[in-house]
């Protein structure tokens, strides 16, 4: 093959083939229990997402992580069965269960195969509706959650993200993205009981479930298993809302010794059900969301600032962020920051290329494909549908509504919505030798590292 044969550009994308999903079913089991079925039999499992609306967002003030405390003990012994018996009980089953909370929700995730459902929804039921909370199991949780958090206090990459949601959230429980070791040691048994009655309640729930599975037999599964789950009229109070931001500040963590500098940079954005969201979700995977976009290849390829360069964009209920991320070297932090935010005003001046923006969309409806080509994948977008609060038919439409961006919708909503003269710079590394390189942006709050 001579040089000349040799392929160096790939070939045109196909036009999109249609997305045939399964058809939903909903319907509400037992006391109050709603339910979102999708019929799947592609393979023969079932896979269930038990989601209740108690994350940490939902934790007393006084003591952040119950929420997380109370997920994760759930599965750790029941009234009927102690820990060990319980997973014994799930592995015999040949089943995964398991329970965790983000800062919206908490979610009890299970999958089985289909023969093994009705089993597997008892010990689902056990694990929402009796668990026990046994002290020896609170304590040993307890003591693996401070352990974790020394850890975690020693991570350059936890440090910033901990101050960078200090930053932009203010009095806002967003603001919290870990507990304390004195919040950790106020709990009790009787502190997650209370949690956990006053949240996992039927009307405060929602059970997805795709697999091999008719909905006449999953209704009267559940009708049984869930029998005498009380709803309780759970009502979540308002919270205030995140500070706005007027002006560019920056925000160092000394970190003494540290080789490298992690960065944070950026501010709030719309929530995931905004009309802008996607138009922004595109620009942002153009600036920062993938190999080969601008950061990567100014930032890494050209400049060799950093190995690892990105931007993104979070999906949360009530407050979203449009955030930059890189370790780099600390005699260049200065230049990176600059690079960065030159990016963003890039953006704003000139959009992106219409080759870049076809180029995006072709990335983001592939991976999407491949998203949905699980059942965890499907029952996940379901999820944030009904938790983020997205149009129901968010997940058929996706790639549609990806097609129709155009170069003037990302140019609106890069006028609307990115700011670098706004964003919150967040550095973690070594005061003494970074601080003067990060002056020219602003103040320096300068805060210990503990």
């Amino acid at each position: 093959m001579s040089r000349a044969d040799v392929v160096t550009v790939p070939p045109p994308p196909s036009a999109l083939r249609p997305l045939v999903l399964p058809e939903r079913e909903e319907f509400t089991a037992a006391d109050g229990l709603r339910v979102i079925l999708v019929e799947d039999r592609r393979v023969p499992f079932v896979t269930l997402r038990l989601v209740v609306r108690a994350g940490s967002a939902h934790d007393p003030a006084n003591l952040p992580g119950v929420a997380a405390l109370t997920a994760h003990c759930l599965t750790q012994g029941t009234l009927r069965r102690r820990s060990f018996q319980f997973a014994r009980a799930v592995e015999e089953l040949g089943a995964t269960l398991e329970a965790h909370a983000n800062r919206d929700y908490s979610t009890i995730s299970a999958s089985v195969l289909a023969e093994n459902l009705t089993p597997l929804l008892k010990l689902m039921a056990e694990t929402v509706m009796q668990p026990a909370f046994a002290p020896d199991e609170v304590e040993l949780a307890k003591e693996n959650t401070i352990q974790t958090l020394r850890y975690q206090r020693t991570q350059p990459a936890f440090l910033a993200r901990e101050r960078y949601a200090q930053v932009l959230f203010g009095n806002h429980p967003y603001s919290r993205i870990a507990p304390t070791e004195e919040s950790v040691h106020a709990m009790t048994p009787d502190t997650l009981r209370q949690f956990h009655v006053g949240n996992y309640t039927p009307d405060n729930s929602l059970l997805v479930v795709v697999g091999a599975v008719e909905a006449s037999q999953l209704r009267k599964a559940l009708d049984k298993v869930f029998a005498g789950w009380q709803p309780k009229g759970v009502t979540h109070e308002p919270h205030e809302q995140p500070p706005s931001r007027e002006r560019r500040t920056v925000h160092l963590v000394d970190r003494p010794g540290s080789v490298q500098v992690n960065l944070l940079i950026g501010h709030l954005a719309p929530r995931p059900n905004d009309p802008d969201f996607l138009a922004l979700e595109v620009t942002n995977t153009a600036l920062g969301g993938r190999a080969g976009s601008r950061l990567f290849m100014n930032v890494r390829e050209q400049k060799g600032f950093a190995y690892d360069v990105s931007s993104h964009l979070s999906q949360h209920r009530e407050a979203s962020t449009f955030s930059m991320s890189a370790q780099v070297r600390p005699e260049v932090v200065g230049e990176a920051v600059e690079e960065m935010l030159k990016e963003v005003e890039v953006l704003r001046h000139n959009g992106i290329t219409q080759s870049e923006l076809d180029s995006t969309k072709n990335y983001l409806n592939g991976t999407f494909s491949i998203h949905l080509s699980t059942q965890g994948g499907i029952a996940g977008e379901i999820v944030a549908i009904e938790m983020l609060e997205l149009p129901k038919d968010s997940m058929e439409t996706y790639r549609e509504r990806v097609q129709s961006i155009t170069l003037e919708a990302v140019r609106d909503v890069v006028q609307r919505h990115l700011f670098p003269d706004r964003m919150a710079i967040v550095a973690v590394g070594e005061a003494e030798r970074i601080q003067p390189l990060l002056e020219p942006f602003g103040e320096v709050e300068v805060r210990p590292a503990i």
